[in-house]
């Protein structure tokens, strides 16, 4: 990435947060720019969202469902990280918000749930905040036990397309890794050349020197996002074999 992700940047950014679609989805552009940063993005926002007047946390869970709709094809960091605080702020909304927080708070947990944002786990969201679907026979329970393989299929596909079908090439991103590293050898054998002669050009070898390193720091980012994707799938594989 670019830039240095700084919490109190973050701070400041949802100070000015409001329920606005540009607001959101600006916010929500820098949020997935420091996606390798996930989890200090949503801790910050866990923070942020409890500090804030009551009025101001339905913006706050907008932002979250962004985040989570326009980040899963290129990872499963924010997946992972909001499960772990969405449940509480969500509770908060639901009991102490108005009716519009409140139906609007709902909304979001059904629109998870239909699109598989959680995998199977927005089903209890959903349960939890919406209540249970009455099951009195053994047609429902037929039912709900075809929709349960049906998520668990979902959630393996899905994962499968965040590896196979997303923006990030493996096979690219290693080749343009071991480029990048031949490069950085082929710089330090001019640096000594060039040090060994007297003729060391000191400012154009730094500058290149400093453009191989963010090159490199870029790939090993990818290539971790790759990495917890492929773990996710092998544990939901796991789960399906349970």
């Amino acid at each position: 990435m670019g830039s240095t992700f700084n919490p109190q940047i973050l701070v400041d950014k949802l100070a000015k947060l409001n329920n606005s679609q540009q607001s959101i989805e600006t916010l929500s552009h820098w949020c997935i720019f420091h996606m390798n940063k996930a989890k200090l993005v949503v801790e910050t926002w866990e923070r942020q969202f409890h500090c804030s007047p009551r009025e101001r946390r339905l913006a706050f869970l907008y932002l979250a469902n962004d985040i989570l709709q326009n980040s899963r094809r290129k990872g499963a960091e924010f997946v992972a990280e909001f499960w772990r605080v969405l449940p509480e702020a969500l509770r908060d909304v639901i009991r102490n918000g108005d009716d519009f927080g409140r139906n609007a708070a709902l909304r979001l947990i059904s629109i998870w749930d239909e699109r598989k944002v959680f995998g199977s786990r927005g089903h209890i969201l959903k349960e939890e905040f919406m209540g249970r679907q009455p099951e009195n026979n053994g047609r429902q329970f037929s039912l709900k036990l075809r929709q349960s393989v049906g998520e668990m299929l979902d959630k393996i596909i899905s994962d499968y397309e965040v590896i196979y079908g997303g923006q990030l090439d493996e096979d690219a991103v290693l080749t343009r890794c071991t480029d990048t590293i031949s490069g950085l050898e082929k710089v330090v054998k001019e640096i000594d050349s060039g040090t060994n002669s007297g003729q060391l050009n000191g400012s154009g070898f730094g500058d290149e020197l400093q453009g191989k390193h963010a090159a490199l720091r870029e790939c090993i980012e990818q290539l971790t996002a790759l990495e917890t994707s492929r773990a996710i799938l092998v544990s939901h594989l796991r789960e399906a074999l349970q």
